[in-house]
């Protein structure tokens, strides 16, 4: 397994700082900024920013700097057809196969996402949203999959969670969270897989609206 470098750090913190919204798409990223918060060199900084480009989540534009990518109305819904696609089998394929381990893991989870609906904190939201979807890609076992949804869920991250500070937006989520648990816990694959699809097509409905 090749060792974690610096670069390899510095990544995943600046795609933090991205996804949050830290960083504006109207302004360049500063290299100098960066290395200064992050207490290195700007090399590492540079070749982080490289693979982020490499990776569509910012453009290098010459004798200009470095930007934040803007998300197209296009690509959203490529994104969504594809989640919904991936994610509807996935849960018709567990249906019948989860345990009772796995089923308490997901009432673990949307308690923690009432938790933070309740405190209105959407970013804790969001992380109780992505886990929940997440369980059932990592229990479905397929890393190919998984990691194509990840990569998919990351493109659209920060207007993810701009959308749930909307209001209603994270009750919503949580009802359609709750309704998928409950079709699961009747073993019922057909009932799964229409309120993921109603979950999914309405996320992307909203995403859509701004």
């Amino acid at each position: 397994m090749r060792e974690r470098t610096k670069t390899d750090s510095v990544y995943e913190e600046i795609k933090k700082l991205i996804l949050r919204g830290e960083l504006s798409s109207d302004t360049p990223i500063s290299e100098n900024y960066l290395a200064q918060r992050f207490g290195i060199s700007r090399t590492p900084i540079r070749e982080a920013l490289k693979r982020l480009d490499m990776e569509g989540f910012v453009r290098i534009i010459p004798n200009q700097g470095v930007f934040v990518r803007d998300v197209s109305i296009s690509e959203v819904k490529e994104i969504y057809d594809l989640r919904i696609a991936l994610e509807e089998f996935v849960v018709k394929e567990l249906a019948n196969t989860l345990s009772e381990d796995d089923l308490s893991a997901l009432e673990g989870n949307l308690v923690r996402q009432e938790e933070a609906l309740l405190r209105n904190d959407a970013f804790a939201f969001h992380e109780e949203d992505r886990k929940f979807h997440d369980y059932f890609m990592k229990t479905y076992g397929n890393a190919m999959i998984t990691d194509f949804i990840t990569n998919l869920r990351d493109r659209i991250e920060g207007i993810n969670v701009n959308m749930l500070k909307q209001p209603g937006n994270m009750e919503l989520f949580w009802s359609e969270h709750r309704r998928i648990l409950e079709a699961l816990r009747r073993k019922d694959g057909e009932g799964a897989t229409k309120e993921m699809d109603e979950h999914l097509k309405g996320g992307k409905e909203r995403l859509l609206r701004g």
